[in-house]
């Protein structure tokens, strides 16, 4: 068992041990919630990097085309107002 100090900003340190065991390097995400009187801290299970491709096929194929789209539209419908 280890001892960790709360810092004023609520930060706490996990010991080196403890992040050597699990892996933990710097930048790392992790979850906490509580569980009765306890704080319960879990690392997060690295990202897919197929979920990145995915995200980014949905934003090209989707946001990015649907954004170029409404543009084209309203530049076509200031056209037709005369406005340019």
């Amino acid at each position: 068992m280890w001892k960790v100090r709360l810092s004023s900003k609520g930060q706490v340190v996990i010991p080196v041990e403890i992040r050597e065991r699990l892996g933990l390097k710097k930048g790392a995400f992790l979850t906490v919630r509580i569980e009765g009187k306890k704080i319960v801290i879990e690392p997060i299970e690295e990202l897919s990097s197929d979920l990145f491709v995915k995200a980014e096929e949905h934003f090209v194929n989707g946001v990015l085309r649907e954004a170029k789209e409404s543009s084209d539209k309203a530049r076509r419908l200031l056209r037709d107002l005369g406005v340019e």
